[in-house]
């Protein structure tokens, strides 16, 4: 017995020496290219190996001369660039321009006016003139000119007109405080689509750098595996999975590069620039999200939101067109102050003529178009608070949903990074599993693909708690 056991053990050994020699051989050579254990949740991933594989769209990757853009910078950039935030300061110029015209309406008007009139026959009429001796003789007579000039000055002012003048410029000062909410309210929206499509493009780029190393990995995965399998240790089907998650990686590489260039044009779109700049975005995807309380940003948001201050100078200028329209029924006294002075050229003397008018004008019956217009702007008028008010509730709403989104927002990024964390920590004892020899290629192949997606989840988690605060205080009016 004992030496048919000792036959059976040395068969055994003969059997498993070359494979175990190949193993020890091959196996320090992966070891060494695996990284190295490390407490760090960001382990250093392995350089890329040469190896059989299918072929691939080339994915493109950042030019060198892109231009490095920290978020101050691009709002900057977009506030100074943007189309739609230059447009609203033009309405402010126009409103101040409509303001002014309108205030011009209450003081007096002053003309001047200068004419010059040339007749060719002067009028004349005959008189007789008696004489010494026989009959009279018929002596022509002038009594027009021939050249004349006019000078004439005059000053006008409506002293009354039943309020339509101070309704006309109140109306315009709301009109041109609006403006300035409007402007508010876009510069806070340039930010807000800024600042999204900032994250946005930082995140798309670490996403696609993560893909670049889950693609390096697959590829040493791929070789380990044709190695092992060449060594009689592994099975086919080992290599096959090998290629399609090799596959998979490069597909998803390539996919997250298209999203990284379709982000940068976004970016370059909202700041005005050549649509083919690269953007590196170098603000970190990290921030320190400050604390806020519900209550206090809807009390906030009531009073500083520019759509609300907007809203209400849309009732202060209906109120105004109803105060306007009932000027209508009410009369309108001037006055008119007017010096004239006409040098005829056959008397050669000035004539002044200065006048002096005051008219009332009052408006009896109209067919009952005052009173229409009337009705229509309190209908106006009603319509503006009514909007008003329903703009109110739909802030107070707005900034509701954004102060969840935002606590959810750093809810995942905890969670996101816990995630990557345990993700790192369970790929560090995969790679010493593998290497002790007591793992497998596929438990090594799952840890890394955890490992990724825990990395992309919790950049995404990031750019997600960015976009959510920024959102947050565009709710709030904190812009």
């Amino acid at each position: 017995m004992k030496s048919a056991s000792r036959r059976q053990l040395s068969a055994t050994l003969a059997r498993a020496l070359p494979i175990a020699i190949l193993v020890f051989v091959s196996l320090p050579a992966y070891a060494q290219a695996l990284p190295s254990p490390s407490p760090s949740p960001t382990p250093v991933w392995p350089a890329p190996a040469s190896s059989a594989e299918p072929a691939m769209p080339a994915t493109p990757r950042p030019a060198s001369s892109a231009l490095p853009l920290q978020l101050k910078d691009a709002i900057s950039m977009a506030l100074t660039n943007n189309l739609a935030f230059q447009a609203a300061a033009q309405d402010i110029v126009a409103a101040q321009g409509n303001l002014i015209a309108a205030r011009g309406t209450a003081y007096p008007t002053v003309s001047a006016g200068y004419s010059y009139v040339h007749t060719q026959d002067p009028a004349f009429f005959f008189i007789p003139v008696p004489q010494a001796s026989g009959p009279p003789v018929l002596q022509k007579s002038l009594f027009s000119a021939t050249n004349m000039n006019n000078v004439n000055a005059t000053l006008e002012y409506a002293i009354y007109t039943g309020g339509a003048v101070q309704a006309a410029i109140g109306a315009a000062a709301a009109g041109y405080s609006a403006a300035q909410s409007n402007y508010a309210a876009a510069r806070a929206d340039v930010i807000n689509t800024t600042t999204a499509a900032y994250y946005s493009l930082a995140l798309a780029l670490r996403t696609s750098t993560i893909t670049d190393e889950a693609v390096d990995v697959a590829k040493q995965n791929l070789l380990t595996s044709q190695q092992l399998y060449a060594a009689g240790t592994a099975a086919h089907a080992d290599v096959l999975r090998q290629e399609v998650a090799l596959a998979n990686a490069q597909v998803a590489s390539v996919r997250a590069h298209n999203a990284a260039d379709l982000a940068n044009a976004s970016l370059a779109n909202l700041l005005n620039i050549n649509l083919n700049s690269t953007i590196n975005p170098t603000q970190a995807l990290e921030i320190a999200p400050p604390v806020y309380s519900l209550p206090d940003l809807l009390e906030q948001a009531q009073v500083r939101r520019p759509e609300i201050a907007s809203a209400i100078d849309a009732v202060t200028i209906a109120e105004k067109v109803v105060k306007e329209e009932r000027a209508g029924t009410l009369p309108v006294v001037s006055l008119n102050v007017s010096e004239a002075s006409s040098k005829p050229n056959f008397v050669n003397v000035p004539q002044p003529q200065l006048s002096e008018t005051l008219a009332v004008y009052w408006q009896l019956f109209n067919g009952g178009f005052t009173h229409g217009k009337v009705v229509q702007a309190l209908a106006e008028m009603d319509k503006a608070k009514i909007n008003l008010q329903q703009l109110r509730n739909s802030v107070d709403l707005q900034v509701r949903q954004a102060y969840f989104d935002y606590i959810a927002a750093q809810a995942a990024a905890v969670a996101a990074y816990s995630g990557q964390t345990s993700a790192a920590e369970s790929l560090r004892v995969t790679q010493l599993r593998y290497r002790a020899g007591v793992g497998t290629a596929l438990d090594l192949t799952d840890a890394l693909l955890t490992f990724t997606q825990t990395q992309v989840q919790y950049a995404t988690a990031l750019a997600d708690e960015s976009t959510a605060l920024i959102a947050l205080q565009r709710a709030a009016g904190l812009l």
